[in-house]
């Protein structure tokens, strides 16, 4: 039976507090020094992921990076690059044939580049079907909200990163009327604009690292920084507007739910495995049998035997996007239904959206008046 390994870890106080309730009220200093102590470790087996093309099941296993994304950006990156390959080594070790690189440890060691190199396994990010269902499932939430794609206004929050800049492609490719990439380097950002002109010539596209100001334009925004969440506060957003956060922490800040329902955030990146009981036998904090699109990704791969490297590096490509997508849908991998903050979205709060974003329309071209 083939076999995986994926790299997980902790994303902040309220995950460590989730999994270890005794450290509750600890302070943070004395913890994250405690994990910078703690080894990578086996966290959990994964049973039950089964192909639908041809039956053949699939087995995996979670190991933990015990350490915070503020440690893995800002520790010493021998250190952190060592805590990575020693997690690799025990999935080598348990017998995974390939290893994906789940959260902030797909981001050190040139994206995941120097550990491919080093490890003997293959080793991919997941960041490819991580962008195939960060658009699916954005245009599908701007689909029930009875919107037409074709002619929107769309921004890409990061989109001079690997995931930002494939996102800002594939949305380049659909009938928009105008096209905003939003990240902090001009000069970046302007080398990523000519390579989506060459792709679509006709297509309004507009650079800016002023994204407070440009995004409140766009009807569809597709949020994907590395900056460590919340970035993006409640004022910012255009009334019915559609939010993709893809990030991981989350871009969109909590605030959002609770002051502005007039807008529709869903996270990124989430989709049901194939299989009559997949079991993770780990707290995501996602009801039984979700998972994240990178990890699926790995278990894609795993399913097909394409043992080797696959998103890695910095520049990430539209062919394997395209490809990796066709591949789950080949084997049952499915999106997860519509989700934002931790809860489902419901079709109460689909038509909530519609009702006040056509409410909160007119009475702006009333008071223009």
């Amino acid at each position: 039976m083939n076999r995986f390994g994926f790299l997980i870890h902790p994303l902040g106080m309220r995950d460590i507090v989730r999994h270890l309730p005794h450290v509750s009220g600890k302070r943070e200093p004395l913890i994250k020094k405690v994990l910078e102590w703690t080894p990578s470790y086996h966290a959990s087996h994964v049973t039950g992921i089964t192909s639908a093309y041809d039956g053949k099941g699939i087995e995996g296993d979670f190991y933990t990076v015990p350490l915070l994304p503020t440690q893995i950006t800002g520790l010493d990156r021998q250190f952190v690059v060592g805590r990575i390959m020693d997690a690799c080594k025990l999935a080598e070790k348990d017998g995974a044939q390939i290893v994906g690189l789940g959260g902030y440890t797909s981001v050190v060691g040139s994206a995941g580049l120097e550990i491919a190199e080093a490890m003997e396994i293959a080793i991919t990010s997941g960041n490819s079907y991580t962008v195939a269902t960060a658009i699916e499932g954005a245009a599908k939430a701007y689909e029930l909200l009875d919107k037409d794609i074709a002619g929107a206004t769309a921004a890409v929050v990061g989109a001079t990163g690997s995931i930002g800049s494939v996102c800002s492609k594939i949305l380049a490719k659909n009938k928009l009327g105008k096209l905003l990439l939003l990240a902090r380097s001009e000069s970046r950002l302007a080398k990523t604009a000519q390579e989506i002109h060459e792709l679509a010539p006709q297509l309004e596209l507009e650079i800016s690292t002023d994204m407070e100001t440009a995004i409140q334009e766009a009807d569809l925004v597709v949020s994907c920084t590395s900056s460590g969440g919340d970035i993006l506060k409640p004022n910012v957003f255009k009334t019915g507007a559609v939010i993709c956060d893809v990030a991981v922490p989350h871009d969109v800040c909590r605030e959002v739910a609770q002051l502005r329902p007039d807008i529709l955030v869903i996270e990124g990146g989430v989709c049901v495995p194939p299989g009559e009981n997949p079991e993770f036998n780990f707290d995501f904090g996602f009801p039984k049998g979700i998972c994240l699109a990178c990890m699926a990704e790995t278990m894609i791969l795993t399913m097909e035997g394409r043992f080797e490297d696959y998103s890695i590096g910095r520049g990430l490509h539209i062919e394997k996007v395209e490809e990796i997508s066709r591949l789950a849908k080949k084997h049952g991998f499915k999106l997860a239904g519509l989700r934002a903050f931790d809860e489902p979205i419901t079709a109460d709060r689909i038509e909530q959206v519609k009702t006040l974003s056509k409410e909160r329309s007119k009475d702006s071209r009333m008071f223009s008046i």
